[in-house]
């Protein structure tokens, strides 16, 4: 299918396989890349992380695998690192997520293909690096979490230790290997030249603290138990309302006209952003036992009438309902071989001259092993041999 993004003719090997670098490699899809997602013959874990599924398919796999195609192929079969070694040849990415040294056993290395494509762009994701004390270890979201400090941040000061359950180490480390591969497009465009790009779960996380590590690193104060506060502002979180709760961004002076308590807006201390922030509780607790006298709507409607900031908190249910957020059209219906009609999420950007699209839904198991190798000059007997041989699979 023909792409209208700007990365249109732009051919990626993807070895990446669970969320973080599935992520990345859909992402560049989007923007028109034809990627070639190389699965092993137990398929990329996500396939079986169920429920849900539809017909087997697996809603985890089908949320970072759109805009490719499916190739299966045993990586650890003799003769498997010949067909890499070809198919590279006319590629300009090969994106992997594997621990350090896998691909190098497996002969196709960064060094092992870039002897066969100079200019190639190799792209790996790692979960700690490849130096350290770590760089052998499994790592995972959580495991990232609780190492960075994020879940003793987003913790409640009188509960139980508590993930963010939005994906956001394996996300945003998918999104930072994104740019950095499309940087290094933009280099060999100018310059013919390839080049390794590297990144970490752990380094992404760490760059996601920013305003947080910047605390501590200035004033030696450790942010810690934050719930939905803000570090550096008040108010700046979510209230107890009669009824339920609000989250709420504003100024000191508006936010005290919107409660009916206009005098703490010029109260020496109130007044100061550094003293509410230095006495959070003290002034959580003042708030709150304002905001508990009137229901969650109620308050919403005072604050439109105040041109502020604050919203109830949705459910997903509810956000999906929300009108604004049907607004920017996130959803698609796409049509998939074995499950039938299935929603997707959109890009979540738009480019006025090269849009990009959802070309492919996300690929069944092997969907397109032998349309992919014709492509690279494999024949009809050559695939069949390959596949009789245990070292191709799919159809």
């Amino acid at each position: 299918m023909k792409a209208t993004g700007p990365l249109s003719g732009i051919k990626i090997l993807d070895f990446t396989h669970v969320l973080s670098g599935p992520f990345a490699s859909a992402l560049l899809g989007d923007l028109g890349a034809d990627i070639i997602k190389i699965e092993s013959p137990v398929g990329d874990s996500t396939r079986w992380a169920i429920p849900p599924s539809i017909e087997g398919e697996s809603s985890y796999f089908f949320c970072v695998n759109r805009n490719k195609r499916s190739m299966v192929l045993d990586l650890k079969q003799p003769g498997a690192s010949d067909i890499i070694k070809q198919m590279v040849k006319t590629c300009d990415v090969v994106m992997e997520n594997f621990r350090p040294g896998v691909m190098d056993r497996l002969g196709i290395g960064h060094d092992d293909l870039i002897a066969i494509k100079p200019d190639l762009i190799y792209t790996s994701m790692s979960a700690f690096g490849k130096k350290g004390p770590y760089k052998d270890r499994p790592g995972y979201e959580l495991i990232v979490q609780a190492l960075t400090g994020l879940i003793d941040i987003t913790s409640p000061e009188n509960g139980p230790p508590a993930k963010i359950q939005i994906q956001v180490v394996d996300l945003c480390t998918g999104m930072f290997l994104a740019y950095a591969t499309l940087a290094a497009l933009y280099h060999k465009l100018g310059t013919g030249e390839g080049q390794q790009v590297e990144t970490s779960l752990l380094e992404s996380t760490l760059a996601m603290t920013a305003n947080l590590s910047a605390i501590y690193f200035m004033s030696g104060k450790v942010p810690s138990k934050m719930a939905s506060r803000n570090p550096q502002t008040v108010p700046s979180q979510v209230f107890k309302t009669r009824d339920s709760h609000f989250a709420f961004v504003g100024r000191w002076e508006k936010f005290c006209r919107a409660l009916g308590r206009e005098a703490w807006a010029t109260h020496p201390d109130y007044s100061q952003n550094q003293y509410r922030v230095e006495h959070y509780s003290e002034m959580e607790t003042m708030i709150e036992s304002v905001t508990v006298t009137r229901t969650t709507d109620e308050w919403l409607q005072i604050f439109a009438e105040h041109d502020l900031a604050a919203n109830r908190i949705n459910t997903m249910e509810e956000a999906f309902a929300d009108p604004g957020v049907q607004a920017v059209d996130m959803i698609r219906t796409v049509r998939h071989s074995r499950a039938g009609d299935i929603q997707i999420m959109d890009k979540p950007w738009r480019l006025s001259a090269t849009p990009g699209e959802i070309r492919y839904p996300p690929p069944a198991y092997g969907e397109h092993t032998t349309e992919i190798l014709k492509e690279f000059g494999f024949t009809q007997a050559d695939v069949d041999d390959l596949k009789e041989n245990k070292v191709l699979y799919g159809s």
